[in-house]
């Protein structure tokens, strides 16, 4: 691979990197100094919420499923995030409100599922209502003190003020992330920058806001929104040199990919190390998780559905852009006051229950609305055996579209206790897995269990009409389909 090692400025990469740790660490003295003076801490809780792009659920070198060897990266370091996990709770089974990635952060703020904010996919349509509460209003509805940041990727066609955030980079999206889509050998190719992705100038202004939160007396919350780890494969010198010291795994192999999460991981750590020197492990929360599953493969390929012979979020099943395990089941950790260190729940979570939860360890219940799709994980966080009480239809997912990277048909899923129905719309097929014991997705139950089948096809229909979700008809990509005639290569793997 060609690397190009062009500075973006007369900096040379070492230089930069010592200048963020030269910065970060002046941060700490400061944050020294000011603890000497006696800063008293409010009784409102403080959030962190770290929110990574195209993450997959075996990307960390930490297991998201501790009863799973194989739920880890084969090839990647990540000491911080590893950290991150184990100084609380790990869910093995949380899940991205979408397999891309705007749709999930409308859900995150919103507390409401992509097929309920009629907005499912990037392209298109956005029929989505953008006069709804957002996390900043939530907190504030109960204590109107909160400040509250959203740094990095934004992705929703509304500005960030307009929810109440104090601070904020405006209405950004992938461009200001790096990502250039037209040059395919420079996005997939990979290439050196002094501050790679924005990942350390992120976590600095961070730093900055919660210290300034802190010196006014004010409980926060801060969302920082990294646009690592999605393309272009964008990394420093450093971190190319050190993975290209690790051996490779059969899983991950790509060193460009790697040397991006590593230094993601770098950025983990300083937000890690300013946490413990501010004092906030007494009363702040700190919540990891991603947008949407990994890529399936590098660099991306015009799949059709068509079955890998080998995906990069094995031992799910394929990846972005598809309702498969591969698409939706993300890293998701939560760590602070209470939660025990080392801990694991395996109660299916997901994006939209964000809001609620942060609202009910706020006091804010009472303010938000009543039609949430969301619910508070908070009794799964004091006890991880707890289970969430959901209406009957579980999770949902829906992506009514043709997409020739994915599964390439208009498809929706529900989950249901252990049990997930994946329903395609123009093969007239559903599947049904035990995802509890099969996260591959390798067998097909739906024959020899037509019942529950049935069940659980009854509850997704009627949640979708319930919510007036988008039907496959009215996308845009319809027509891509000719019309709904295409159909799936992905049900060869389950001939009947």
């Amino acid at each position: 691979m060609t690397k190009n090692t062009t500075a973006s400025s007369s900096i040379s990469q070492g230089s930069k990197l010592k200048w963020f740790a030269n910065t970060f660490y002046l941060k700490l003295s400061l944050i020294s100094i000011l603890s000497l003076g006696g800063l008293s801490a409010k009784e409102a809780p403080n959030f962190i919420l770290v929110l990574t792009d195209d993450q997959g659920w075996t990307s960390l070198s930490a297991a998201m499923d501790l009863r799973r060897p194989s739920s880890k990266s084969d090839y990647h370091k990540t000491p911080n995030m590893d950290a991150l996990v184990e100084r609380g709770m790990r869910f093995s089974n949380g899940y991205a409100a979408a397999p891309v990635c705007s749709p999930t952060r409308y859900s995150i703020q919103f507390g409401k599922s992509p097929a309920r904010l009629n907005f499912t996919r990037v392209l298109g349509r956005n029929g989505a209502d953008h006069n709804q509460m957002g996390i900043p209003q939530a907190l504030k509805a109960a204590n109107p003190e909160y400040f509250c940041a959203h740094l990095g990727k934004w992705h929703i066609s509304a500005d960030p003020k307009r929810y109440g955030y104090d601070v904020h980079d405006g209405k950004t999206t992938n461009r200001e992330g790096g990502f250039t889509m037209k040059n395919h050998i420079r996005e997939w190719g990979g290439y050196a920058e002094d501050d790679p992705k924005r990942v350390f100038s992120l976590t600095n202004r961070a730093i900055d806001f919660m210290q300034k939160s802190i010196n006014e007396e004010r409980p926060f919350f801060i969302q920082i929104s990294h646009y690592a780890v999605h393309s272009d494969l964008v990394y420093n010198e450093e971190a190319f040199e050190e993975v290209g010291n690790w051996p490779a795994g059969e899983v991950h192999q790509n060193r460009a990919y790697a040397a991006m999460v590593h230094n993601l991981d770098e950025s983990i750590g300083l937000l890690l190390e300013a946490y413990d020197a501010m004092g906030l492990a007494e009363n702040t929360y700190l919540i990891f998780t991603s947008d949407n599953g990994g890529m399936p493969t590098l660099p991306i390929q015009v799949n059709k559905g068509e079955p890998y012979s080998a995906g990069l979020n094995s031992p799910l099943l394929r990846g972005k852009w598809d309702l498969t395990e591969g698409g939706i089941r993300v890293p998701f950790a939560v760590m602070g006051p209470g939660v025990e260190a080392g801990s694991q729940s395996n109660e299916p979570i997901i994006s939209y229950d964000l809001l609620p939860t942060l609202a009910d360890f706020a006091g804010a219940t009472d303010a938000l609305p009543n039609n949430l799709d969301g619910r508070s994980i908070r009794p799964v966080l004091k006890d991880p055996e707890s289970k969430i009480q959901r209406p009957p239809e579980g999770l949902v997912f829906h992506f009514p579209h043709y997409n020739v990277v994915g599964l390439n048909e208009p498809h929706s899923a529900i989950r249901i206790g252990d049990h997930k129905l994946l329903k395609f719309t123009s093969s007239k097929r559903g599947l049904l897995f035990n995802v509890a014991d099969d996260p591959s997705e390798s067998e097909d139950l739906y024959e020899a269990n037509i019942a529950l089948a049935g069940k659980l096809n009854a509850e997704l229909e009627t949640y979708l009409d319930a919510v007036d979700a988008e039907k496959p008809e009215d996308s845009n990509s319809w027509k891509n389909g000719r019309s709904g005639a295409t159909k799936t290569l992905f049900l060869s793997r389950y001939p009947k």
